[in-house]
């Protein structure tokens, strides 16, 4: 069965490249599942705790959070007030829509500027391991910066598509 027409992209064409975000943030997860295992074993059952678990577990917390806020921005699944997108007429709701995409984007590279900045100025070492806590800002920032191509790819589709809303761009599930 094949797609004719404007319509949405089959899930074919969307696997690939934007999919190792995605595969990125479930080995981050399960890292910090195994770290967090290693905590509770040997805090509870060897009542001997390793020092740099907890630590790392936090810091791989991070990474998860950040890296699944990008993988959100690209499916534009994140949470969003669809309420008034319904009463308003078409041609407000495309422009407020599309203030909101570029105004999204501003926020994103606006907060890559940022840690990119703290990256840079940041002397501090890990507690417990020794790395520069740098490196963690500089993971974050990545994160900021796919935030903000996402970002920018999506107010063009919707822009290319005009949308007027902020309903997300795939269904729901869990297909990629």
């Amino acid at each position: 069965m094949s797609q004719t027409g404007s319509g949405p992209e089959p899930a074919a064409a969307r696997r690939g490249f934007p999919a190792l975000d995605a595969l990125f943030v479930g080995l981050v997860f399960w890292l910090l599942a195994l770290v967090v295992f290693v905590q509770f074993f040997t805090r509870y059952v060897l009542n001997d705790s390793i020092g740099w678990t907890e630590e790392i577990a936090r810091y791989l917390l991070v990474c998860v959070t950040f890296a699944g806020a990008a993988v959100a921005v690209r499916r534009n699944t994140h949470i969003s007030v669809e309420f008034f997108y319904r009463y308003m007429p078409h041609a407000a709701a495309r422009a407020l829509s599309t203030l909101v995409d570029l105004l999204r984007v501003a926020l994103f590279a606006a907060m890559t500027w940022l840690c990119v900045a703290l990256a840079g100025n940041t002397r501090q070492m890990m507690t417990s391991v020794d790395l520069p806590k740098a490196y963690l800002y500089g993971v974050v920032a990545g994160c900021f910066a796919l935030m903000t191509l996402y970002a920018a790819l999506v107010a063009w589709r919707h822009a290319r598509d005009g949308k007027a809303d902020v309903s997300p761009d795939v269904a729901a599930g869990l297909e990629e």
